[in-house]
């Protein structure tokens, strides 16, 4: 779960252009990098228009203006059962780093004989006119020693012109033989 939550605020920090506060020492701490896309065991498709990238904190991303996909691994409470009573865990802790947090949707979608969990929500970080807004869908998927967490999101207000490309690209996902 520790590492659930370091993957949650890592990504909020990703989607605000946050990155981690380094403080002042003698000695230097090493930086958590989070192993990204291409997972050696899970395969997918990502549409044309998404660029791959990296930064400080993943080695590989897929953007497209706004809009993200971000694939990750947690390893740590293996093995998994319920995919979906990890997804709800992850939902109520998204709640705790956001000012709001909306569940549209809580969908199971099969992808080459898997089952996908799905939630799609909205969610603000801050207040006012400054807050940032954002919506995303997000697919939970395990191996029972693995659980791939998909990551696709976008600013509120631009969400609907990339729905369809996330819900392909969780649709799309396989494991490698």
């Amino acid at each position: 779960m520790k590492r659930l939550k370091a993957f949650l605020l890592t990504g909020m920090l990703l989607l605000t252009g946050c990155t981690p506060a380094q403080e002042e020492s003698t000695e230097s701490e090493p930086i958590t990098v989070y192993k990204a896309l291409p997972l050696p065991d899970l395969y997918m498709e990502i549409p044309e228009r998404f660029a791959t990238t990296s930064s400080e904190l993943y080695e590989e991303y897929y953007i497209c203006e706004d809009a993200s996909i971000i694939c990750t691994e947690d390893t740590e409470d293996a093995p998994y059962g319920s995919v979906y009573d990890y997804a709800i865990s992850a939902l109520t802790e998204y709640q705790k780093i956001t000012t709001t947090l909306e569940l549209m949707g809580n969908e199971l979608l099969y992808a080459d004989n898997l089952a996908v969990q799905t939630l799609e929500f909205r969610y603000s970080i801050g207040e006012g006119e400054d807050a940032l807004k954002m919506t995303c869908m997000v697919g939970y998927v395990t191996d029972t020693e693995s659980m791939y967490i998909i990551t696709c999101k976008s600013k509120q207000d631009t969400y609907d012109e990339y729905r369809a490309d996330f819900e392909s690209v969780l649709t799309s996902l396989s494991f490698v033989k």
